[in-house]
């Protein structure tokens, strides 16, 4: 009987012990934000950075296989494109990201005809939405309306807090991501991509943490552990002004 009393002792402990810690780390939506800001370095860097110039290098079919590089209006969503085509010419392209509607210029020279312009416009501009997903967590992350709360997860002596991110249906990346943020630093540490069926389509690790400029930390590597792919943003400046001409001139 006294053997009996002693197991369910200890089996209430443990109970009381697991609720606690589940307590202790559970967070709302605008509790995982806020430490989200926190890993970005804050709000401010963000607020103040109008333009932003980057470069990428990646693997992924939704983007483009050639290094190519942006400088964004964040404001006006006005964007330049500068890459090479197969032919090793110069592509230049001039869009805004709000509208989709934009210009090509191949070696200086404009793309008038419309088929041949828009077979070199759409899929830069696919490539800036799934490249500014991952490289810019305040467009997707800070939306507390876009996010669901799941159960916080143990990963080796680290734990996470672990969120589900809902796409919105203009939205040119179709899946859902689930994403894994330190509960202490505020860092993503595992970004998956997720199919209709919930199955994992990649799971990016993130590293390569970088100060951008104005105390602005982003991740500026993503490697994919299931399937080899990767997405590398060598160059990521946070600039507070840009010549009016990179945006309207090739």
């Amino acid at each position: 009987m006294r053997t009996l009393k002693i197991k369910r002792a200890f089996f209430l402990i443990l109970f009381l012990l697991s609720f606690t810690e589940k307590q202790a780390f559970s967070q709302t939506k605008d509790q995982i934000v806020d430490l989200i800001w926190q890993g970005l370095g804050g709000k401010q860097g963000w607020n103040e950075a109008r333009y932003f110039m980057f470069s990428c290098h990646a693997n992924l079919n939704e983007t483009l296989s050639r290094e190519h590089a942006y400088i964004w209006d964040r404001n006006t969503g006005n964007c330049r494109f500068e890459g090479t085509n197969e032919r090793a010419q110069k592509v230049v392209v001039l869009f805004n990201a709000e509208n989709n509607k934009g210009k090509a210029f191949v070696d200086n020279k404009i793309i008038n005809n419309n088929d041949s312009a828009a077979h070199i416009i759409f899929p830069v501009i696919s490539a800036f939405n799934t490249e500014t997903f991952w490289l810019f967590p305040p467009k997707n992350l800070t939306d507390p309306s876009l996010l669901t709360v799941k159960e916080t997860e143990l990963i080796g002596s680290t734990r996470y807090n672990v969120i589900e991110i809902q796409q919105l249906p203009t939205d040119s990346v179709q899946f859902r991501s689930k994403v894994y943020i330190d509960t202490n630093t505020g860092q993503i540490f595992q970004w998956q991509a997720l199919d209709q069926e919930g199955h994992i389509k990649y799971n990016f690790l993130a590293s390569n943490f970088k100060d951008v400029g104005g105390g602005l930390v982003l991740a500026t590597a993503f490697i994919d552990t299931k399937n080899g792919f990767f997405m590398k943003f060598p160059i990521v400046s946070a600039l507070i002004n840009v010549e009016s001409d990179k945006l309207t001139k090739p």
